[in-house]
């Protein structure tokens, strides 16, 4: 008997034959180490993976986020362990973590878990082999609003919420994949669908009308400087779940700001393009990703100023 596989409406009918990652792993080129506790919380502990290359170092570090509405997915699910598979054997150190998930925890939780990751990742990251000095972002969907919140406010000295304890400066780059970047219009595009509780006010746990700026505070739109490190962004103009005008408007701030950014919005692409009938595009997208990464994170200073601009 055939089972049936029912895949969620955003993937739009595509064959499941070709849904997963798009390479091919040697995985003589990296090593694990899979369950290291980075944090515990009142709901247990939280914890992340780490992969790293078979020889050499010290190597940039990268921390990766994953998606799922801010309230399902984990480090293990849709592939996410061949894409750090796929970066670690190219010559990245990277620590790909969990976080606590809505509704049971609401924003700023889940950001402050990913902050305290970032924390942990320094203090920790000589012994992956790993150079804490040369720290980048990993995200894909919420994960990539995640990862963009992250690089955004931690480098703008005015932010005012939570913080890492490490020095700003560290942080040298960020790629986003199909990121949420203006949680309230992307509220509202949901409310449009009919939707009765969006995966926004799920996650931030009030109606924007009561918390206006807390709203402004969560959304990477809202936090955007000139001193913000090396960003690249991949959108599918197909993407039913994070609308692809949402993200090109992010992009358009981020230049009238002087970010330095990068930006590839693929014809026809879905959301979760990379994994999900990941075509010739696509697959050169996931390629540039990992080089954006290590040209970011190896170059001797941010390309646009000192490397420690923000601190």
């Amino acid at each position: 008997m055939t089972r049936t596989i029912e895949l969620p409406d955003w993937m739009d009918g595509v064959d499941p034959s070709q849904i997963g990652f798009p390479f091919e792993l040697d995985r003589s080129l990296y090593r694990k180490r899979t369950g290291i506790v980075y944090k515990k919380t009142e709901s247990g502990p939280l914890e992340l993976d780490a992969y790293w290359p078979a020889e050499g170092g010290p190597f940039p570090v990268v921390v990766m986020i994953h998606g799922g509405g801010w309230a399902t997915g984990g480090r293990f699910q849709m592939g996410l362990t061949k894409w750090a598979g796929y970066l670690a054997s190219g010559g990245l150190v990277v620590f790909s973590i969990d976080y606590r998930l809505a509704p049971r925890a609401r924003y700023p939780e889940p950001f402050v878990d990913c902050l305290d990751a970032m924390d942990w990742t320094v203090e920790h990251a000589s012994e992956f082999q790993g150079d804490p000095e040369r720290l980048g972002l990993w995200g894909d969907s919420a994960g990539g609003h995640l990862a963009l919140l992250v690089a955004l406010t931690q480098t703008r000295p005015d932010f005012e919420g939570p913080r890492m304890r490490s020095e700003s400066w560290r942080l040298r780059a960020v790629a986003a994949l199909y990121p949420p970047t203006d949680l309230l219009r992307l509220h509202r595009s949901e409310e449009r669908a009919r939707r009765e509780t969006t995966v926004v006010r799920n996650f931030l746990g009030v109606d924007p009308e009561n918390a206006p700026e807390l709203w402004r505070e969560a959304s990477p739109i809202e936090q955007i400087h000139p001193a913000a490190p090396p960003i690249l962004v991949l959108q599918g103009t197909r993407d039913l779940l994070v609308p692809h005008r949402h993200t090109e408007e992010f992009v358009a701030r981020l230049r009238s700001a002087g970010v330095p950014c990068e930006f590839h919005l693929l014809e026809g692409g879905l959301h979760g393009f990379d994994r999900v009938a990941a075509g010739p595009e696509a697959q050169r997208l996931v390629e540039r990703t990992r080089d954006f990464l290590l040209e970011k994170l190896t170059a001797p200073s941010r390309e646009t100023g000192d490397s420690r601009a923000g601190s």
